[in-house]
């Protein structure tokens, strides 16, 4: 197949191929990375709270930070109550945002608890009125990242979807698994297809795409109009481009990178881009997908994750690289 754009509202996103919103991993420094190696369409942040949002800052949070690669950028938004969305979306469209996302689907037990993420999937009623509130306070592209739910109910999942296009969500993310499935079970790719059947506006996938064939077959057997990669990509940057050149020959160069060469980039983005104290915590984030590129991989792991700064973790790193060299 060749990929067709996908538009979401008036916002173009050529290829349809979209970075996740990952907690701890999808900042500026993995962005920017992923926008090197190109054939990533849409860039997502990770969830942003939108208590905290106002009073932020690129200056004082990394997690607000871009650069002109990372575009186009949908800003993620943890949201609990109608209230907090307003004020939130003016600091994005601040920021210069491309999108608004609502995080629906964030199984983490203290957000659940606190009734974000996939608490909200509980509380339709409370759900709307956060979508029709972010749908007043901007004319940005709005998308909303799914779960099943909680537990399986087709009616449940339909008429939650249906709610979200009604209250002026413009596309749905769905990520088909249950609350308590986690990574445990394969993702149940045939409720993406439901769902696009279902409704009118574009159905973004999300769940086990970590290849070109992957991507091909979620595009094949669900009709989505978009496929979203999240932890396949932090092993492997560079598979967004791989994807296109698979299902779009010509779109992007078929040179791809030693994975030595591309961790020792993301070290230098992250110097370049963060301040010392998150550098190493962000670092040995990277490396536990990263190191999945090595057969030994568990060994690059084990000496990033025991340094005790920047510059030993660098030197344990290449030394390890010069080992399967």
């Amino acid at each position: 197949m060749k990929l067709k754009p996908l538009y979401i509202k008036n916002l173009k996103v050529d290829p349809p191929l979209i970075l996740a919103p990952m907690s701890g991993l999808t900042h500026t420094v993995l962005r920017q990375l992923v926008a090197e190696f190109g054939g990533c369409g849409l860039f997502y942040t990770e969830m942003l709270s939108a208590r905290a949002l106002p009073s932020e800052s690129p200056d004082s949070s990394p997690w607000l930070r871009g650069t002109p690669q990372e575009r186009p950028i949908v800003y993620q938004l943890l949201v609990s109550h109608p209230e907090e969305v307003a004020a939130a979306i003016a600091k994005i469209e601040s920021c210069g945002g491309d999108g608004i996302d609502l995080n629906m689907g964030c199984t983490t037990a203290l957000i659940a608890k606190r009734g974000g993420g996939i608490a909200l999937m509980k509380k339709p009623k409370r759900a709307e009125a956060i979508v029709r509130s972010s749908r007043k306070a901007t004319n940005l592209p709005l998308t909303a990242k799914i779960r099943l739910g909680w537990t399986m109910s087709w009616n449940g999942l339909r008429d939650f979807c249906l709610m979200l296009q009604d209250s002026g969500v413009d596309a749905v993310c769905l990520h088909p698994r249950l609350k308590e499935d986690r990574l445990k079970r394969p993702a149940r790719w045939e409720y993406i297809g439901k769902i696009k059947e279902l409704l009118d506006i574009p159905v973004i996938g999300n769940g086990d795409v970590n290849s070109p064939q992957a991507a091909n077959r979620m595009f094949e057997l669900t009709g989505c109009d978009g496929v979203m990669i999240g932890r396949a990509a932090v092993k492997s940057p560079w598979l967004f481009r791989q994807i296109a050149n698979s299902l779009s020959p010509g779109v992007c160069d078929n040179n791809y990178p030693d994975p030595a060469d591309a961790f020792k980039r993301f070290i230098l983005i992250l110097e370049n881009s963060m301040e010392p104290e998150y550098t190493l915590p962000l670092l040995k984030r990277f490396t536990f997908y990263f190191s999945q590129n090595y057969a030994f991989g568990h060994t690059l792991w084990t000496l990033v994750h025991n340094a005790d700064s920047l510059a030993t973790a660098t030197v344990m790193a290449n030394e390890f690289f010069q080992g399967t060299a």
